[in-house]
């Protein structure tokens, strides 16, 4: 099981989206979403393909691939990988078959862990991709990750959960909302669903996520 650490300029602004599903024209759009918004790197959380149509992910991964998108491993990917991974005859290329197996499960990036759904991969191996944000797993990552904040994606609308004193506070993120991260050292943000529209534009210098949603 991978995990990666990236070095990142905090001064950056940073595009986040997941679970797309597939939909190589809601990609494009945020793509063009985020360049237009002057975000220097840009990462998809997972579910960048559809298991159900798997003729998307050759588009899919190409754009990703073009414009220099970091990527998790979702579920999704992985299934379409299991499904076509050295089957003949398939119709997937074979960098895109490749791309999806090497996408790391988690990544780490200063004070923030990435992932799709949970990132306790050593734990729960493949499972985590798949695994309920339920009260014992909060606790495990505020447990395991005291100081960090966690980017995910896997539940389709934008949230935020954090802990206060002895129990966890938990609030919808609604589109053309800036948070401050700065006091909600640690937390668990959810990015939602790209292929609702959702996506996250993180400014590590100010400390703040921004909710969007494509019109």
């Amino acid at each position: 099981m991978q995990i990666t650490t990236v070095n990142q300029n905090s001064t950056h602004k940073i595009g986040l989206m997941a679970d797309s599903h597939g939909r190589s024209q809601t990609l494009t759009r945020a793509l063009t979403f985020f360049r237009d918004n002057h975000c220097e790197t840009i990462y998809h959380l997972g579910d960048i393909c559809d298991s159900v149509h798997p003729e998307t992910a050759d588009d899919c991964v190409s754009l990703l691939r073009e414009n220099m998108v970091l990527g998790i491993k979702g579920n999704d990917d992985h299934q379409v990988v299991v499904n076509h991974d050295g089957r003949q005859p398939t119709h997937l290329a074979a960098t895109t078959i490749e791309y999806l197996k090497d996408l790391p499960m988690t990544i780490e990036l200063g004070n923030i862990v990435m992932t799709h759904s949970l990132p306790f991969i050593q734990e729960r191996g493949l499972s985590c991709m798949v695994g309920v944000l339920g009260h014992s797993e909060a606790a495990l990552f505020f447990q395991t990750y005291p100081h960090k904040f966690l980017f995910r994606g896997h539940s389709h609308r934008p949230e935020i959960l954090r802990k206060q004193k002895h129990t966890f506070v938990s609030g919808k993120i609604l589109p053309g909302e800036t948070i401050q991260l700065a006091d909600k050292k640690p937390c668990i943000v959810t990015c939602g669903a790209l292929d609702e529209g959702f996506l996250i534009i993180w400014e590590p210098g100010m400390q703040t996520i921004a909710c969007h949603m494509l019109t």
